[in-house]
């Protein structure tokens, strides 16, 4: 394909040197060509519905336009100038999280989340100001409000909204110190600010749920394509691995599981999104749609699959493997009907009884057809019509099963709730208590904590390291997560430190510099948000810097002394969430384990019933897209608790166990849809053989802790039990594709075992 391999050039020069010159030449463009290829579609893929990117437009907009309006209200008002900069100053800080927290795509929800964060922001004003009078109720009080803050979270994402609101306004009351004097003027500024922003959001912040859609597809389509070029790689590194074949290289095999887990994620979202009301047009169905994801992702794995079986091969025919990159490179980026010419023929074509390679030209026309499918339909009737047949019927039956939190894929919160359940606990335990009211009390334990601290460090600044604290907990829920989220903080203040003298004294004396500067964090801030909090973090301490700058109090000290109060609040944040009622990472991964083990039971059964006609159909497709959900829960569980072990213990087996389970929810996947696509009834024996690896997995949920290692050679292993009964089925065309994934999947949830076996 052009761009993946340069062309025999040899033959058409006068000599070897300008031979390997002219070919370094066109490798070297061909490789920087696929490498621009490869870096557009992971921005793409990165930024899935580009919600990062409207994150950080929305925050910038908000705030600079919510700046204007407070100071033309400071001048119509006549108030002084540092009494319209309190204005100002707060009516940002208030404009800021409400642009960015707020994606509910109706008007209404909207404005009334807008018109109930005026409340709460007024009522913080009030609340800090008033205290603010008397210095130890003043830190009396930010303890309390820290507390409610966070125990507001239990009402859903609303709630989250304002309890942060209210905390912020009442933290910038309390820290720029205004008299009661002007208080009247300040909750007016937050009136006006929150007012400001709800128009901003019913209008040009607006997220149009089917523009969403769309974008989500794109991004799904742009990682179907990295993962593509991921395979490709493994290809090429098992042939630059030993002469003439080696073992495929373990980083690029890495990379493209990786690829595969980020699909994943990609296509929950897109799940989620297909519950929200406008997201589909009049000519599609969220059933449909729904199937369609699961289709590519099915594909997708049977071409990974495919290629990481060709890369094993010990020794592979070079015309084989030009064959195979050619449909790889034309499934990416050919035309559909040149690249579905090159699969349909390496399907038919025997390659000397190369299985993998027949397979993934299974896979591959899978794959286009699918991908096809939705812009022309007419390209498989067969499915067309049946969708045709049930779109009416189908909207009022759709199950939801993925539920956004604010547009974003849920968190670990649910399951680090279910590890603090025990039965027969008093009605006062704390293991009663819901997550996040342990979090609040976390989260006031850790302020007072700081506050103590920090205003040993600096009576007037102490409030760095309250605020460090306070972040810890935001958007975490296992104490893994906050340890890795306060040492972003950390490394994220060091580095914005060094970077923030530099840019301060690059603006200094220009006013139109310093703004730029600020409008370029903000956007940066929130647009890495969901990247990395170390470069937010980054972004944010550059823009403290500016700021203090632009008012003329920028100092190397005063940098210094908010990374020293930053420590002091990360190092408190993380010894409470160890301490005090602390939810276990460990503890949270066995919980996620345990779910992902139930929904991956639940879809064998469905899968057992189609096969043997014992029941009536289930939906094997809301079944795969649960047991997806539980898998992903499983894969950012075990992030946190890998990532914070010392010294790396126990790193390489616990992540091989996840492997094995990301691997078993894959092959469950493309046996549901396979069994999907076949008659009811169609074998009673396969039937039996998921029912028994069905038990597998209900026998290992109640196991405690499981280890990997190779199979039973006892004959009672699950891989044998399955093994007997499907040798003893009958050849049957129809059946065997599932036979051979049923196998899989038996081999791979026999690498299970309790720990004490």
């Amino acid at each position: 394909m052009p761009g993946l391999s340069p062309g025999p050039y040899s033959a058409t020069v006068s000599s070897p040197v300008r031979a390997r010159s002219r070919d370094l030449l066109v490798s070297g463009r061909s490789r920087l060509s696929v490498e621009a290829r490869d870096a557009r579609d992971r921005v793409l893929a990165s930024d899935p519905g580009l919600a990062r990117l409207r994150l950080g437009i929305s925050a910038l907009l908000a705030v600079a336009t919510t700046v204007a309006v407070e100071a033309v209200f400071g001048r119509l008002v006549g108030v002084s100038s540092q009494t319209a900069l309190l204005g100002v100053l707060l009516g940002a800080v208030v404009a800021m999280p409400l642009s960015t927290s707020v994606r509910e795509s109706d008007r209404r929800t909207a404005l009334v989340t807008a018109a109930s964060g005026a409340v709460a922001a007024a009522l913080g004003a009030v609340v800090g100001v008033s205290t603010a009078q008397v210095h130890v109720l003043g830190l009396v009080a930010f303890t309390v409000v820290t507390f409610v803050a966070v125990w507001l979270r239990r009402f859903g994402p609303r709630w989250f909204t304002l309890g942060f609101l209210g905390w912020q306004a009442f933290f910038f009351s309390l820290f720029l110190d205004p008299p009661v004097s002007a208080l009247p003027f300040m909750v007016a500024a937050v009136v006006l600010a929150t007012g400001w922003v709800g128009v901003l959001l019913v209008t040009v912040l607006r997220v149009d749920p089917e523009v969403a859609l769309n974008r989500t597809v794109t991004a799904l389509r742009a990682r179907a394509r990295a993962a593509i070029s991921a395979a490709i790689d493994v290809l090429d590194t098992a042939r630059e691995g030993h002469e003439p074949d080696g073992p495929a290289d373990l980083k690029a095999v890495q990379a493209m599981r990786g690829q595969l887990v980020a699909l994943s994620e990609v296509s929950l979202l897109l799940d989620g999104q297909l519950s929200q009301a406008g997201s589909l047009p009049a000519h599609l169905s969220q059933g449909f749609m729904r199937r369609w994801v699961v289709d590519i992702e099915v594909a997708l794995d049977e071409v990974c699959g495919a290629v990481l079986d060709l890369a094993h091969l010990p020794h592979l025919p070079e015309g084989v493997r030009h064959d195979v990159r050619t449909v790889l490179g034309g499934v990416g980026w050919a035309p559909t009907a040149v690249a579905l010419e090159h699969a349909r023929a390496l399907q038919s074509q025997g390659h000397e009884g190369i299985v993998p390679a027949r397979r993934l030209g299974a896979a591959a026309v899978l794959l286009l057809e699918t991908v096809d499918e939705l812009d022309h339909p007419a390209l498989r009737p067969d499915r067309c019509d049946e969708v045709l047949e049930q779109q009416d019927d189908e909207e009022p039956q759709f199950e939801q099963v993925v539920t956004l939190f604010s547009g974003n894929l849920p968190g670990t919160a649910p399951l680090a709730e279910q590890t603090h359940a025990r039965d027969g606990a008093s009605r006062w335990s704390p293991s009663r208590w819901r997550l996040s009211t342990r979090q609040a009390v976390q989260a006031a334990v850790a302020a007072g904590l700081s506050i103590v601290i920090g205003d040993l460090i600096s009576p007037q600044r102490y409030y760095w390291a309250v605020i460090a604290s306070f972040i810890a907990f935001t958007g975490t829920a296992t104490s893994g997560e906050t340890i890795r989220k306060s040492l972003s903080r950390i490394a994220g203040t060091v580095a914005g430190l060094v970077v923030a003298v530099a840019l301060a004294n690059a603006t200094a004396g220009s006013s139109v510099l310093v703004l730029a500067s600020l409008g370029v964090c903000i956007f940066l801030a929130f647009y890495l948000q969901a990247v990395s909090y170390t470069a937010m973090t980054f972004f944010i301490t550059l823009m403290l810097g500016e700021l203090y700058a632009l008012l003329h109090t920028f100092s190397d000290s005063l940098l210094l002394l908010r990374l020293e109060e930053t420590a002091v609040g990360a190092v408190v944040g993380i010894g409470v969430s160890l301490v005090v009622l602390p939810s276990g990472s460990r503890a949270t991964l066995r919980v996620a384990r345990r779910a992902f083990l139930s929904s991956l039971a639940d879809l064998l059964g469905g899968c057992a019933d189609r096969l043997d006609g014992s029941e009536a159909e289930r939906d094997l497709i809301v079944l795969v897209v649960r047991s997806g959900a539980a898998a992903r829960q499983v894969v950012r569980t075990h992030q946190a608790l890998t990532r914070g072990r010392v010294f790396g213990a126990g790193r390489a087996a616990l992540r091989h166990r996840i492997s094995v389970l990301g691997s078993a929810d894959a092959v469950a996947r493309t046996l549901a849809a396979r069994v999907e696509a076949s008659p009811v009834g169609v074998s009673p024996p396969l039937g039996e053989a998921c029912r028994l690896i069905e038990a597998e997995a209900r026998r290992l949920v109640a196991v405690p802790t499981l280890i990997t290692g190779p199979p039973r050679s006892s004959g009672e292993g699950l891989g044998e039990r399955v093994g007997a009964v499907l040798d003893a089925m009958e050849g049957d065309p129809t059946t065997d594709r599932i036979r051979v994934t049923v196998r899989r999947l038996a081999d791979s949830l026999a690498l299970l075992t309790p720990r004490s076996s």
